[in-house]
C-alpha cells in the first residue's frame, strides 16, 4: 500500500497544479533544514499573494528587536485609531489602550491578528508604511529576492508579493536565527483578556514531527501554509500557497513532505519505530555524530575527513571518522563524519568549526 500510495503522487501533485502555468497561486516547495537543497518544487519562484505568511516577517522583526534589547517582552505596545481599525482576524483592541510584546507575539502567531499586526509596526516604526520598508530591508539581507511587502499583516495590497521559494528562505531564517522564540508556534492555544484562542495551524494538530509555522489565506490567493516537521533529526521545510479550501491545502502538503521524507528514509512508519525503540533502551550519551561534508564521490568524502583531521586534531581527536552513503531525492551522496560525540560536545565540535567557516551540523 506504501508503494502504490507514494506511486501515485507524481499524478496527484499534477492534479493539484494542473493549472499552475496560468493560475500564479499555485506553487509548492520543500527544503531540506541542513543542506538548503530543494527537494520538491512546483513554480516556487513564481510570484503569490502572500497573505498572513506576511506576518513570519512581521514576527522576524519583532523577535529581531527583542533579541537586540529595542524591546523586552513586558514592553506595551500602543494601539492606534487604524490599527483598531483593521479588519478580522483581530483581537479588537481597543484605540488607546496598550498590549504587551510576549501578548502581541502570541496573537500573531495563534490568531493572526490584523490589528496586533498593525500595531506592531507602528510602535516599531511609527507607520505600517515604514514598517514595510523595514521589511523589505530585511528581506533582501535574507536573501528574499523576489518580494515586495507593503504592510505587517498581509491584508490584500496588490503590490505585496513573494515566492513559495522567498517564504522558504524565511522559515528557515527564523528557525535558525530565533530557535527558542520558533518554540512558540508549536503551541496550540493562548489566552488573552479570559479569552481562549486556537491556532489556525490545522495540519500541527496530527502531522508526525510538526512544530511549526504558520497559515495564511486571502480571496486572491487562496490558502497558504508555511511548514515545518523533523522526524529523527531531520527537519524539512514546506510552503504551499492556492489551496483551494484549508483541507485541501493540508493533505497537498501532507502528501507532498511524507513523499520526501520517504525518500530519506524516514517515513512515518519507521519514525513510530524509532521512537518505541528509544523508549525500550537506554541511551547512548555519546551517540552524536558531526557532518563535516557532503559529497557526490567518496574520494572527496575521504579527503575531507583527512583534512579536517589534520587541522582540527583537538575536535576529532579519538573520534571515530566515518563515510555514510545517503540518499536525497533519489541521488546517492556520501557524508563525512566523525562520531562518538555526547551531544554537548558535537554542539562545541560544531561551533569551533563554523567559527572557522567549516561546514558543520549534528546527527544523532
Amino acid at each position: 500500500m506504501l508503494f502504490l500510495r507514494y506511486l501515485l503522487i507524481p499524478l496527484f501533485v499534477s492534479i493539484i497544479f494542473v493549472t499552475s502555468a496560468s493560475i500564479a497561486k499555485k506553487a509548492a516547495i520543500v527544503i531540506d533544514f541542513d543542506t538548503k537543497e530543494v527537494l520538491f518544487e512546483v513554480n516556487a519562484n513564481t510570484k503569490n499573494y502572500p497573505a498572513s505568511l506576511t506576518k513570519i516577517m512581521t514576527l522576524y522583526i519583532l523577535f529581531d528587536y527583542l533579541a537586540k534589547g529595542k524591546l523586552s517582552n513586558e514592553s506595551k505596545l500602543k494601539i492606534s485609531r487604524i490599527a483598531a481599525s483593521r479588519s478580522p482576524s483581530k483581537l479588537y483592541l481597543e484605540e488607546g489602550s496598550t498590549i504587551k510584546v510576549q501578548d502581541a507575539i502570541m496573537a500573531l502567531i495563534i490568531k493572526s491578528a490584523n490589528d496586533v499586526a498593525t500595531v506592531v509596526a507602528e510602535n516599531i516604526s511609527g507607520t505600517e508604511k515604514n514598517f514595510a520598508k523595514l521589511m523589505n530591508n530585511y528581506a533582501r539581507k535574507l536573501g528574499m529576492k523576489n518580494t515586495t511587502f507593503k504592510n505587517a499583516s498581509g491584508l490584500p495590497n496588490r503590490a505585496q508579493l513573494t515566492t513559495a521559494k522567498d517564504i522558504s528562505i524565511l522559515s528557515l531564517a527564523l528557525i535558525t536565527n530565533f530557535p527558542e522564540e520558533y518554540k512558540l508556534f508549536k503551541k496550540q492555544k493562548f489566552t488573552y483578556k479570559d479569552k481562549t484562542y486556537k491556532t489556525h495551524n490545522k495540519l500541527i494538530l496530527n502531522y508526525a514531527g510538526a512544530d511549526g509555522i504558520k497559515t495564511g489565506y486571502i480571496r486572491a490567493s487562496g490558502f497558504q501554509l508555511a511548514f515545518s516537521a523533523v522526524r529523527d533529526n531531520k527537519r524539512l521545510i514546506g510552503v504551499i500557497f492556492g489551496g483551494d479550501t484549508g483541507n485541501q491545502r493540508n493533505q497537498s502538503l501532507k502528501i507532498i513532505m511524507d513523499k520526501e521524507f520517504a525518500e530519506l528514509g524516514l517515513n512515518i512508519e519507521d519514525t513510530k519505530t524509532k521512537i518505541a525503540n528509544k523508549k525500550k533502551i537506554s541511551i547512548n550519551t555519546d551517540s552524536y555524530s558531526i557532518v563535516v561534508g557532503t559529497f557526490k564521490y567518496r574520494n572527496n568524502a575521504e579527503k575531507q575527513i583527512k583534512l579536517i583531521k589534520s587541522k582540527y586534531p583537538k575536535t576529532t581527536n579519538k573520534k571515530k571518522s566515518n563515510i555514510v552513503l545517503i540518499k536525497v531525492s533519489g541521488k546517492q551522496f556520501y557524508e563525512s563524519r566523525f562520531d562518538n560525540f555526547s551531544k554537548k560536545e558535537a554542539f562545541t565540535a560544531c561551533k569551533r568549526l563554523k567559527k572557522y567557516n567549516r561546514d558543520c551540523f549534528i546527527r544523532s
